[in-house]
């Protein structure tokens, strides 16, 4: 089933009521409903009988489509295992105390960042500035190594400048949300991290800001799994059980600010 709802470019959280015939692999997008290609969320949940789904939306189009329907039908027009039974407008929690995000050069990079992933599935492969002109991002195919062989990142920061590369060609697979979470992430290596090269720090320093901008905790998971399921290894699993924590714990508001 599709709904188109106005938005009008407004921070909201959708609560959206469905229905279901017996245990059903249930998926939710929710897109722009005029570049179809801008994903807010894709997700998935086996629902018996009703289930609500909740979707933060930071950034918000005119309008958007919300699709639930079965996995299994595929998105067709003629399935009726998922009913949506309705879908309601609610207000945004953000936690902007817990971190500066009104500090100049956080808000200056939140505000490119912004833009960048909202748009990215139609821009091209190009350097963006941001408005001050004190950030930068290459937007590439891929991103390569030293030997011009592509390397499975979606992004990296350089040590020196502080100029992010992207890869479209991951980008293009990731909501909007990933993006934020991922552009964060590199952010915070070269502008917030104590130690540049601490990537756990780099991972809290980001999920702070993202959480305390109200995006969704599940594409925050989501971002870092595509990183790790390309880079298997122990430090990637022990990053993933702190990020884990660290959502779990701000969620509760466990979190202590030293």
């Amino acid at each position: 089933m599709d709904f188109k709802i106005q938005t009008r470019f407004e921070q909201m959280t959708l609560a959206i009521s469905v229905q279901t015939q017996g245990a059903t692999k249930v998926r939710l997008r929710v897109i722009d409903a005029d570049k179809p290609l801008t994903v807010f969320t894709d997700r998935y949940k086996t629902v018996s009988n009703s289930a609500k789904f909740y979707v933060r939306l930071p950034l918000t189009p005119k309008n958007i489509i919300v699709s639930v329907y079965s996995e299994n039908a595929n998105n067709s027009k003629n399935d009726n295992s998922v009913k949506i039974l309705n879908i309601s407008k609610k207000g945004l929690e953000k936690r902007m105390d817990e971190v500066d995000i009104n500090s100049y050069s956080v808000m200056s990079f939140v505000d490119f960042a912004q833009k960048f992933s909202f748009n990215a599935s139609y821009l091209d492969t190009d350097t963006y500035v941001s408005d001050a002109g004190n950030y930068r991002i290459e937007f590439m195919p891929q991103i390569l190594n030293d030997n011009g062989t592509a390397i499975k990142t979606p992004a990296r920061i350089s040590k020196s400048s502080g100029r992010i590369q992207v890869s479209k060609a991951m980008f293009m697979d990731y909501t909007v949300p990933m993006r934020m979470a991922i552009l964060l992430h590199e952010f915070s290596h070269f502008y917030l991290n104590e130690n540049i090269d601490d990537e756990t720090e780099a991972d809290l320093n980001g999920l702070l800001i993202y959480l305390g901008l109200g995006y969704p905790r599940i594409e925050g998971y989501q971002a870092f799994l595509e990183v790790f399921v390309d880079n298997p290894s122990q430090a990637n699993k022990e990053r993933y059980d702190m990020i884990n924590k660290f959502i779990r714990d701000f969620e509760n508001k466990k979190m202590v600010m030293y």
